[in-house]
Formats: C-alpha cells, sequence, structure tokens
C-alpha cells in the first residue's frame, strides 16, 4: 500500500473511531493528528515504510480516541439503533479524492469535484474554497517542489511554502469535515 493510501486509510479509521466524541473534540483531535501527520511527511518521512512506521508510532485510531475520550462519558448506540455515520460514502471518498485523487489514475480528484459539488452539505463558498484551496491536491504540491522555475526561493521562504501547502489540503478536508451538515447546499 503506498503512503497516501496508507495515510487515508488512518484517518479514516480515525474519523469512524472519533464519532462518539462531541463534535468540538472530535475536530480537534483529527485536526491535531493530521497536523502531525502532515508535520512528519515535511520532516522527511516520505517513503513507504518511513510513513508505516510513522503511523505505528502514532498509534492506534481507536487508541488515541479512547485517550482524547479521558474524563467523558460516551453514549454507544444500542444494538436496536445501528450507529448512524455522520457522512455517507461519498462524502467520506470527497475528503479522500481532493487531497489524494489525482494519483488515481489523474481522474480521482476530478470525481472528487463532482461529488462535491452535487452534495447538498456545504456552502457554494466551501465549495469553491475545496476547488481552488490546492488544486489537484498533493500534486500541486509535488509539482511546486519539483518543477525549475529558474531560480531558487531562500530556504527562509521556501520552507514555511512547502508546509503550508503540505497542510493546505488536510485543513481544507478538516474544514469539510467539520461544516458539513445536509441541507446546507442552499444556504
Amino acid at each position: 500500500m503506498s503512503g497516501e493510501r496508507l495515510v487515508a486509510a488512518y484517518l479514516s479509521d480515525l474519523v469512524l473511531a472519533a464519532e462518539p466524541l462531541p463534535e468540538e473534540r472530535r475536530t480537534d483531535l483529527i485536526v491535531d493528528v493530521t497536523s502531525h501527520i502532515a508535520e512528519a511527511r515535511a520532516a522527511g518521512a516520505t517513503s513507504d515504510d518511513e510513513i508505516r512506521q510513522m503511523l505505528e508510532q502514532l498509534g492506534d485510531p481507536r487508541d488515541i480516541v479512547t485517550a482524547a475520550a479521558d474524563g467523558l462519558v460516551l453514549v454507544e448506540p444500542t444494538p436496536a439503533s445501528p450507529p448512524q455515520s455522520r457522512f455517507r460514502g461519498r462524502e467520506i471518498a470527497i475528503f479522500f479524492l481532493l487531497p489524494f485523487g489525482v494519483y488515481i489514475f489523474l481522474v480521482g480528484w476530478f470525481a472528487g469535484l463532482y461529488l462535491l459539488w452535487t452534495s447538498d452539505r456545504w456552502t457554494d463558498r466551501e465549495k469553491w474554497l475545496a476547488t481552488f484551496i490546492t488544486p489537484f491536491g498533493y500534486a500541486s504540491v509535488q509539482a511546486f517542489a519539483t518543477v525549475d522555475l529558474g531560480y531558487t526561493l531562500p530556504g527562509w521562504l521556501g520552507v514555511p511554502i512547502v508546509v503550508a501547502l503540505l497542510l493546505a489540503p488536510l485543513a481544507m478536508v478538516v474544514v469539510l469535515a467539520a461544516k458539513g451538515r445536509p441541507g446546507r447546499s442552499s444556504q
């Protein structure tokens, strides 16, 4: 499994495990873990083995959620009422296709945009932001880092730009996850 897929699967497990947490704590937890992953990748965890090791060091998503729930009384769903996911499969697909979809036969990002724009969970403003924050997700970051523009940015400027580009797609996913509610597209 590639590094991007490992991260996507890990974050998906974290989002599902964090469902019982109160919304604010759930969002904070996802932002913290996502930021930690982005920082580790920016610091040099780029190979599949390094990413796998970094995720193993973070720990199991269920254990992270258990630690975040310390002191809270969580309401577990009863067998009579199956757990209701806040997001359907199409919304979860959006969260992965926007940052990583371009690596799926070059059309995954466009599929993510289609799903985003046909969803009723986000306002037009949020959809435009998700479309243009980092076009083509991490492929644009990769292009920025590898294309020779004929000059080199000084380190004090280049490093913050690369870090911002690495965090932008993940931050946009967190914003979409925090704001996504059915029926908001008409607002």
